[in-house]
């Protein structure tokens, strides 16, 4: 029990570390590095819930194929080159101020919903997970109940994949 809690609070420090890496490197470079090492502790976290395969996508998906997707980018635009330019509308932060608030709000109104406080349980508990599995459960869910953002966002990395050659090709042509 005491090394599960051991684990758990490293895996959730190098996560929390990761993300702030993520926010406050000035490099998108060291961005990058940062958000895979968030995603590998969100990994670890994924183990210590038990959910071996959502660890491993999460391992294979996003700190692989979509990490090395992003650094793809990064050095194919060169974006380390540029010196770093002022806001150039003098409200961006007042905007930016009010959307985190919005947020913040948003968070702390989900938080303090009833399903969280009462633990409703959900279609899919602890127990019928554990009887059909955590891969027939996330495909289930993948492709019934959450189909249009799976292929949502398969959409969406495409285009960035042909908005990053279009890119691209405007600076070298």
């Amino acid at each position: 029990m005491m090394g599960g809690a051991i684990f758990f609070y490293l895996v959730a420090g190098v996560t929390l570390g990761g993300a702030l890496g993520v926010v406050v490197s000035p490099s998108p470079l060291y961005s990058i590095l940062s958000l895979i090492a968030a995603f590998l502790g969100l990994a670890g976290l994924y183990l210590s819930l038990s959910a071996e395969f959502i660890a491993a996508v999460q391992v294979i998906v996003y700190a692989g194929a979509i990490m090395v997707l992003f650094l793809f980018v990064v050095m194919l635009l060169d974006l380390g080159r540029d010196e770093r330019k002022p806001l150039r509308l003098p409200v961006q932060k007042l905007f930016g101020t009010i959307a985190a608030l919005a947020v913040f709000a948003t968070i702390l109104k989900v938080i303090e919903s009833d399903s969280i406080l009462t633990g409703a349980r959900g279609i899919y508990p602890a127990e019928r997970v554990s009887e059909l599995g955590n891969t027939q459960v996330v495909g289930r869910l993948l492709f019934t109940e959450y189909l249009l953002p799976f292929q949502a966002m398969g959409v969406l990395l495409f285009v960035g994949i042909i908005g990053a050659v279009v890119l691209a090709r405007r600076r070298t042509g």
